[in-house]
């Protein structure tokens, strides 16, 4: 199985989500949609080519870059927290650089964003305070079968929309995918398809070569 690889969330859904290129920059208001945070002119190595040429991936980098703006000056954060933060920001960013030495250089990107998305979403309770031109929403936890196994899930309205769904440990990119009623998110895996459908409260879970689970969508802690 592959390690990480909507306005369409639903409004039920919603009432539960309530440098080099450096340390990635907040994009200033009336900049062209198709940019990214950081200066594309100063872009360094594939994987920031790439940010800047992919309009999604650019759609990613400015939500990234907004969401650790506001929990980098959250004032419940202390001088060692902040630190923290600003180290661990740098080292996601080498990581980022590094998917040049992936074998799908596209998906890594992808899915580094993704998941940073929703750590910062999960970690810092300020990023989950609504603001205009926010693209993500969540997490929302997911209960299943067991009331201790809690699945945290990430919407993006990236075009097109994302989900990132992180159970025990693991993290994994979903895109939106048709379906009759509801909203569904699917992945590839080596092991087969992954797949999260959503409406209102009610949820199902598929992992791949495992019965379909019958979920609940809990409120936010």
């Amino acid at each position: 199985m592959r390690r990480i690889r909507h306005r369409d969330i639903l409004p039920a859904m919603a009432r539960y989500c309530r440098g080099s290129a450096g340390l990635l920059l907040v994009a200033s208001a009336g900049v062209k949609a198709s940019l990214p945070s950081f200066d594309c002119s100063r872009a360094k190595g594939q994987a920031q080519e790439l940010v800047c040429a992919d309009e999604q991936l650019a759609e990613l980098d400015r939500e990234l870059a907004r969401l650790y703006s506001v929990a980098a000056h959250s004032p419940q954060l202390n001088t060692k927290q902040r630190a923290s933060l600003r180290a661990y920001q740098h080292g996601w960013i080498k990581g980022r650089n590094d998917c040049w030495k992936a074998e799908a250089l596209r998906a890594c990107v992808l899915d580094s964003y993704v998941t940073r998305i929703h750590e910062l979403r999960r970690d810092y309770a300020d990023t989950r305070v609504d603001a205009p031109g926010s693209l993500s929403d969540g997490p929302v936890h997911v209960s299943c079968d067991s009331p201790e196994e809690r699945i945290a899930t990430t919407f993006l309205r990236t075009d097109p929309p994302l989900a990132c769904l992180e159970s025990q440990g693991t993290f994994y990119t979903l895109a939106l995918t048709p379906a009759a009623s509801g909203a569904r998110y699917a992945t590839g895996t080596d092991s087969g398809e992954l797949s999260f459908w959503s409406k209102g409260e009610e949820a199902l879970l598929t992992f791949p070569g495992q019965p379909t689970r019958n979920c609940k969508v809990v409120p936010s802690e």
